[in-house]
């Protein structure tokens, strides 16, 4: 320790005290924003129709398809063109959907340090064992 940190006092009970109602109120403000921002999620999201009314696709936060329907009359459309239309539909919905959580900011990942390896572990003579002269390779000496 130095001759600066020395010097240095240590805080008081009513500084920390201060200092902890502070870092909760960050803790709060940082809950409030991320309860908006996960309730504007939520709500992101569209319904979009095919143009002859038989596919309706619903979308969730991010454009996910969260739900496919088929009116009765795409059941009269022949396989290659139901597919089509499903697949169109699909597509337009997740772009309906694309600007509305575009512009949402996320969130840093946290990043966890990688601990330092384990010791390696050091094998001992036993002096009363008259065979073990020179240690053994095994798989951990590599």
């Amino acid at each position: 320790m130095s001759a600066e940190e020395a010097i240095v006092p240590a805080p008081s009970n009513p500084e920390l005290i201060e200092q902890m109602r502070a870092q909760l109120r960050q803790i709060q403000e940082r809950r409030a924003r991320n309860e908006l921002l996960l309730a504007k999620l939520g709500q992101a999201g569209a319904s979009t129709i095919s143009p002859d009314g038989t596919v309706t696709v619903l979308t969730g936060p991010g454009g996910a398809v969260t739900e496919v329907r088929l009116a009765d009359q795409a059941m009269r459309l022949d396989a290659a063109t139901l597919g089509r239309t499903i697949t169109a539909t699909i597509r337009n919905a997740a772009a309906a959907a694309a600007p509305q959580t575009q512009n949402q900011p996320v969130a840093p990942v946290p990043t966890v340090p990688t601990p330092p390896p384990a010791p390696r572990p050091v094998r001992t003579k036993r002096p009363d064992d008259p065979y073990d002269e020179e240690p053994i390779a095994t798989v951990f000496d590599a």
